[in-house]
């Protein structure tokens, strides 16, 4: 373990870790003084930044208030801080005093390939971790899509409980054409397919639903 100086994060929720270029002026953003960091193998770190995890609090004990972030005043002590390598990506993750990681950031780009110069110094370790839960295929789509995706979702949950079935069964079929499903099925199928799933198809429905609000609202 060594330690690395001045640095940029965006420790978000867990489930998702955006790229340096995807961040935007509403993240919280934080300038990182100094954080330790772990070498482990590239299959751990594929665990890490796809899941929620948990890790044992002989580790936490390793990494506590090791880290420290500029702040208006200063400077102040992250709890339990620390960066992942595997020498070809570098993650930074926060955990709570339980081992759960809770927040995760990327690098900016720059700034992560001086850090992974310097990754074959540190010592490959084992990490003892448990796996709370992994993600869908959520952790591949960008900011954007994300947006979009979780847009569908909320517009499908709303109409299905405001009896607005003829939208349902209107974005069903521009996805599946001539099919006789029931209208629960349907409702199903599109959320799960959306949920787990997100692809260009999606991205139609999403247009489709954009467009129709762009329209009421001009005729309002």
């Amino acid at each position: 373990m060594i330690n690395v100086y001045d640095i940029i994060l965006n420790l978000i929720d867990s489930n998702r870790v955006y790229e340096s270029f995807e961040w935007n002026k509403k993240d919280n953003i934080e300038h990182i003084k100094k954080i330790p960091m772990v070498r482990v193998t590239t299959n751990t770190l594929y665990d890490i930044i796809n899941s929620t995890f948990t890790v044992d609090k002989s580790f936490l004990n390793e990494i506590y208030r090791k880290s420290e972030v500029y702040t208006d005043t200063g400077t102040s002590k992250i709890d339990y801080g620390v960066l992942f390598t595997d020498t070809y990506k570098v993650v930074a993750v926060e955990f709570n005093k339980e081992g759960k990681s809770l927040f995760k950031s990327n690098l900016l780009l720059d700034e992560e390939d001086e850090i992974l110069d310097l990754s074959n110094e540190v010592k490959l370790r084992s990490l003892d971790y448990k796996i709370v839960k992994r993600y869908n295929n959520s952790y591949l789509l960008t900011r954007e899509e994300e947006f979009r995706r979780n847009y569908l979702l909320k517009e499908l949950k709303i109409s299905y409980k405001k009896k607005k079935f003829e939208k349902i069964n209107y974005l069903y079929e521009e996805i599946y054409p001539k099919d006789n499903k029931s209208l629960v099925d349907r409702y199903k199928i599109l959320l799960d397919s959306i949920d787990n799933n997100y692809n260009e198809k999606h991205d139609k429905l999403y247009g489709i639903i954009r467009l129709t609000h762009k329209k009421k609202t001009t005729l309002n």
